[in-house]
């Protein structure tokens, strides 16, 4: 069976960070055909502070759920002050072009109580996954199908999930297979991840689950979580503008094999990586290269082998060396712009994104370091001729430029509302000028940057200087 295409077609987050509410369609949400193959992009942009990081950050959280993992360590720090719960729903399309479906995953995850906290375990997570709900509807003849719900599971209930009928159905009634999802939804409970998708029950509910569309949605939301979506966030933007390293996010799909992952390779000394991780990177950079050097002309990559060397654990490794190659002369790639480092540690996943109609891509401040006429122009390319979804923040202006109005979205001032598209926007508009015009003089429903006065930040400024002085 040909493999599923997975995308994220809406989106709803509530009490996450500094969003109290937010939610927008993507770009191939507005399509006729939601299955049509093609590019789908989507810019955030906005004032610091304005929740495009939040979205970055509850992709991260969609992906460690359906991958079956545990929550990260801080996320309690995502649920918004003065709240104990958030609450996120995730619309996708899904089809292998035989089955057409309609699928939305929405969870809640929530402080942890207080009589449920084991004092001895220190690695437990003060948040647990309180509520999990899977629903879809069937495209067929050319009709869409009511939604209807597939499990509907909250932590504190006593049944494993709801509704009844659909437990059965996964079930057939089968005492072992029922005692075994009750072990998994407590381990769920216990680890913070999902119950859904926990390596326990998904094991169980494909094994014993008699009816196709739930195997099939289950099957293909997991493998897109654990092999088409990935996140790069601003901590990997940290350690290249400090100089420390260079995070490296690959996929390669071979014949009868795929290799994935992420390490991050030292700029201010030589790393030692180990022997096969040697040579995956080394087809990473082959492969990159490729583009690399029409993206920045006669410049390329190299991983110098500085030797072997038996590291920790006693495998043998490799002492490596990132260098930049121009002109024939090889110089460290430490010496680089951290524009040339942020190119070089996201483009494979661009390449792979750019040639995958299931794979999600979402990085944060994409623009970082990146000359704004280059970005416009990869952005304007992987529009008009990619395959994949990918997902940006940025305060470059640039794209406003390249990409098409349905591809944007903006963060306002409102928490109750944060994201928007702007409104009455005409064809002859240039979009850049046109956000700076709403910027200042307003005419949207919402507020898209919190005024702030030149007048108060000179005199707070001239405090300030006073203040160190004395």
């Amino acid at each position: 069976m040909q493999e599923f295409i997975v995308r994220i077609q809406k989106t709803e987050l509530n009490n996450f960070k500094n969003v109290e509410h937010g939610a927008f369609n993507f770009a191939c949400n507005s399509k006729e055909d939601i299955f049509e193959y093609g590019s789908d992009i989507l810019g955030i942009y906005g004032q610091n502070g304005s929740g495009k990081t939040a979205f970055i950050r509850s992709l991260a959280v969609l992906d460690a759920l359906l991958s079956g993992n545990r929550l990260p360590k801080d996320i309690l720090n995502y649920i918004t002050v003065g709240e104990d719960s958030s609450h996120i729903i995730f619309e996708f399309s899904v089809t292998n072009n035989i089955y057409y479906y309609k699928v939305v995953y929405e969870f809640e995850f929530q402080k942890r109580l207080s009589d449920s906290i084991d004092e001895e375990d220190q690695d437990q997570n003060p948040v647990v996954v309180s509520h999990e709900k899977l629903s879809f509807s069937l495209l067929k003849d050319g009709k869409w199908s009511k939604f209807q719900t597939i499990i509907n599971y909250d932590y504190s209930a006593d049944e494993v999930f709801t509704p009844k009928v659909k437990f059965v159905e996964f079930t057939n009634q089968n005492q072992n297979v029922i005692d075994e999802l009750r072990l998994a939804k407590k381990y769920a409970i216990k680890q913070s991840s999902s119950f859904i998708f926990s390596k326990d029950a998904y094991k169980q509910i494909i094994k014993s689950c008699s009816n196709e569309d739930y195997k099939n949605i289950i099957m293909a939301l997991s493998i897109y979580g654990k092999f088409n979506l990935f996140i790069i966030d601003n901590r990997n933007t940290g350690l290249i503008n400090a100089n420390v390293a260079l995070p490296f996010s690959f996929k390669i799909n071979e014949e009868n094999s795929l290799s994935m992952g992420s390490i991050a390779i030292k700029l201010n000394s030589p790393s030692i990586i180990p022997e096969e991780i040697f040579s995956i990177i080394n087809g990473v950079i082959e492969t990159m290269n490729t583009v690399l050097n029409k993206i920045i002309p006669g410049f390329s990559v190299m991983l110098v082998n500085l030797g072997k060397q038996l590291m920790s654990d006693g495998k043998t490794g490799v002492t490596v060396e990132l260098v930049s190659i121009k002109n024939e002369k090889k110089v460290p790639l430490k010496y680089e712009s951290d524009g040339i480092k942020k190119i070089i540690s996201v483009l494979q996943m661009l390449i792979s994104m750019y040639n995958n109609p299931s794979m999600t891509l979402a990085i944060d401040e994409l623009d970082s370091g990146i000359f704004e006429y280059l970005l416009g122009e990869i952005l304007k390319i992987v529009e008009e001729s990619g395959k994949g979804q990918l997902i940006f923040t940025s305060h470059n202006l640039r794209p406003l430029e390249t990409l098409h109005k349905k591809s944007i979205i903006f963060t306002t001032a409102n928490p109750q509302n944060r994201y928007i598209r702007l409104t009455n926007v005409k064809t002859n508009n240039n979009f850049r000028d046109f956000y700076f015009h709403d910027i200042i003089l307003g005419g949207q429903k919402e507020c898209t940057y919190e005024p702030t006065n030149s007048f108060a930040i000179s005199r707070a400024f001239r405090m300030a200087g006073e203040v160190h002085e004395s």
